[in-house]
């Protein structure tokens, strides 16, 4: 990896998100505009990232690295839910923040942040392999993630498989039908899609700066739980999941993706399911906003760790 063009990559997605904290202060995006924006996002720019990046051709290696980085994205997954968990019994806080504290920490932002974030380091097949991890997140995040907001609360919701079935999902398996047929979209549609999904990158960045702008800064650094869930979140995992990997001769590519994916800021579905569930908003609201303003931070941190150990 080139570090300076890393780091300038990374920085650009960064003013992107300033510019959109800035339009939200000064009410050129409000809270209409960018939830329609995010509706956009999720429902149409997304997928057709989603498609144009699965476009590739397969090799051995490729179809080898898909194995090991699905490996190890479940074994990650099944460790942070049992650290979480783990985690929690030390804290004192109500049942309500509890859920959310662990949802914080079992899903990060990868695909907002995620996706953009690994195209400016590996602009060929970084998203390629990205798509892998959002797939066990999309199932997880339906399934216990519904779990941890409705259990034990006497709550009829039970897990939505429903749910597992959206655009994002469809473009995952159109996907999978491009790379394994070898088959490809005629030139003005496949041209058209790639363009619908490079507009993910500037979008997802105004739409997080945007999100930024609704919180008190002073009162979410005020609160020790969100400061235990940030140095839990950007620094702790993500240390964990650098050191275990670097034992194990595993594929840089893979490696890498897998760490910076895991250094991801808290998923904007915390505070999403907080609100459908009647769980602590604010305390979600707070999580999502100090792990994402810090992660400006502490991404180039794990980046230039990869770099050096590369």
């Amino acid at each position: 990896m080139d570090y300076n063009i890393i780091v300038h990559q990374i920085l650009m997605l960064f003013l992107i998100i300033f510019v959109g904290y800035v339009l939200r202060k000064r009410k050129i995006l409000n809270s209409e505009l960018s939830e329609g924006l995010s509706k956009l996002l999720v429902e149409v720019t997304m997928p057709a990232l989603i498609i144009s990046s699965m476009t590739v051709t397969l090799d051995e290696t490729l179809i080898t690295n898909i194995k090991i980085i699905s490996l190890i994205t479940a074994f990650i997954y099944i460790f942070l839910v049992i650290f979480s968990n783990t985690l929690i019994r030390f804290v004192s806080l109500s049942f309500d923040k509890k859920r959310v504290f662990i949802f914080a920490l079992v899903f990060g932002n990868v695909g907002f942040m995620g996706y953009p974030v690994l195209d400016a380091i590996y602009p060929e097949l970084g998203i390629f392999y990205g798509i892998f991890n959002n797939i066990a997140f999309n199932i997880l995040v339906w399934t216990y993630g519904i779990y941890l907001f409705t259990a034990r609360k006497n709550e009829k919701e039970k897990i939505q498989w429903k749910k597992l079935i959206n655009n994002g999902i469809i473009a995952i398996i159109i996907g999978f039908i491009l790379l394994f047929s070898g088959y490809r979209f005629p030139v003005p549609l496949s041209g058209a899609i790639e363009y619908l999904g490079e507009m993910t990158f500037p979008l997802s960045m105004l739409i997080i700066g945007s999100s930024l702008a609704t919180v008190s800064f002073k009162q979410t650094i005020a609160d020790l739980n969100v400061i235990l869930l940030t140095i839990t979140k950007l620094l702790i995992i993500p240390f964990i999941c650098f050191a275990i990997l670097n034992q194990f001769p595993i594929p840089e590519i893979v490696k890498n993706v897998t760490v910076i994916l895991t250094a991801m800021p808290s998923a904007a579905n915390t505070v999403v399911f907080a609100e459908r569930f009647e769980g602590d908003q604010e305390f979600a609201s707070q999580g999502v906003f100090i792990t994402t303003l810090f992660s400006l931070l502490t991404i180039p941190i794990f980046v230039s760790l990869l770099n050096f150990f590369g």
